[in-house]
This record gives structure tokens, C-alpha cells and sequence, in this order.
């Protein structure tokens, strides 16, 4: 990606904020727009009505009032963002304790935000865990949308999946079991199903 100059940074950070309150279908773009933000780390040094602006991490500037920022809470933006799992994974990334965040402001295994620091079956912690804890292919799966975040996480042994939906169609269920547990545990599923006596 090409290296942005200060006055395409600022227009970069202005058309996000705008996408974000845009009243005429514009949020739809907000998601990319962020993660060009993130790409290029545009808060690090902006151009803003000829006033250049430097911050230390994306949490300046979404958190710092306007002009410096965009006096905007950072649950909003996650809540904004949270069906775009690229977006997500990105926005918590770079929330996170990054070089230039100013000290003492965090406590051990947080961060001054508090993104990243929930626990639990949220969407956001769960693609946290998959990007951490999942072989590439099943990540790249759950950022093309093929999978959800908590049946990656089901699959690979990582959380226990305590309501299974089963559909009624034999074929059908087999079909869901293997997406859900992977073929291994279907095909066990199926031997044992096979191997016992029914009266």
C-alpha cells in the first residue's frame, strides 16, 4: 500500500468519521475505511483544516474531541463494526496496549480502553481467540464468512458447544454435524450410532 502524505491521511480519517454518521446509507462504508485507518496508521501524523494533528494509537483518536479526534466511544465503533470480521479483528488489534499509549494507565493484562479485555462468548472475544488459537485455515474460514467465530472455536476443541440444532433430515444432520464438529467427530458419531444395538 502506498504511502499516504499528511493531507490524504487527514481526508482518509475525515471520511470515516463522516461514513460513520452519514444518514444516507455511508456507514456501509465505514468498515473499510477504518481498516484503511489501521492500515495505514493515519492517526500517527494528519492534516486537519491546515493543522497537523499527531496521536499516539487509533484509541486518540477515536476517543479525542473533535478536531484532534472524533470524541467517539469505542464501544460504538465496535458495535458498528462487529459483522465485519476483518474490521473487528483489525479495530481490537490496534486498541490493544501499542507503543505510544501513555503509561500507568492500564492495569496488568488490560488496556486503557478495555477492548480485548472481556471475557466470555462475545463476537469480538471470540474472533480474538480463533485469530490466537486456530490454524490459518480455519481464521481464513471465519473472515470469509464460511464459518462463525464460535463454531471455529467449537471445532477445534477450544469451547463446548452445549445446544446442537439437528435437523430432521438424516443426511442433513450428518451434513451439520461435520460443518459444526468437523468429519472426524461425525464419522465417530456415525460408528457409534452403527456399533450399537438398539432393541
Amino acid at each position: 500500500m502506498p504511502e499516504l502524505n499528511d493531507i490524504e491521511r487527514g481526508q482518509l480519517c475525515q471520511s470515516a468519521i463522516e461514513s460513520l454518521y452519514a444518514a444516507s446509507g455511508g456507514l456501509k462504508y465505514f468498515p473499510a475505511l477504518l481498516k484503511r485507518v489501521i492500515a495505514t496508521r493515519a492517526w500517527e501524523r494528519r492534516e486537519c483544516h491546515g493543522q497537523v494533528i499527531e496521536l499516539a494509537n487509533l484509541c486518540e483518536l477515536i476517543t479525542a474531541s473533535p478536531l484532534r479526534g472524533w470524541g467517539e466511544d469505542p464501544a460504538v465503533i465496535e458495535a458498528v463494526i462487529r459483522d465485519d470480521p476483518e474490521a473487528l479483528l483489525a479495530f481490537r488489534e490496534a486498541m490493544k496496549g501499542k507503543p505510544g499509549r501513555p503509561k500507568g494507565t492500564e492495569e496488568p493484562g488490560s488496556n486503557s480502553t478495555g477492548i480485548g479485555s472481556v471475557r466470555g462468548t462475545t463476537r469480538a472475544y471470540s474472533l480474538d481467540r480463533v485469530n490466537r488459537e486456530c490454524d490459518p485455515e480455519t481464521v481464513a474460514a471465519v473472515m470469509a464468512g464460511e464459518l462463525s467465530a464460535n463454531a471455529a472455536l467449537v471445532r477445534a476443541g477450544l469451547r463446548e458447544n452445549r445446544q446442537v440444532y439437528m435437523p430432521r433430515d438424516p443426511a442433513a444432520a450428518a451434513e451439520k454435524l461435520r460443518r459444526q464438529f468437523g468429519y472426524e467427530f461425525a464419522a465417530a458419531v456415525a460408528e457409534a450410532i452403527a456399533s450399537r444395538v438398539y432393541p
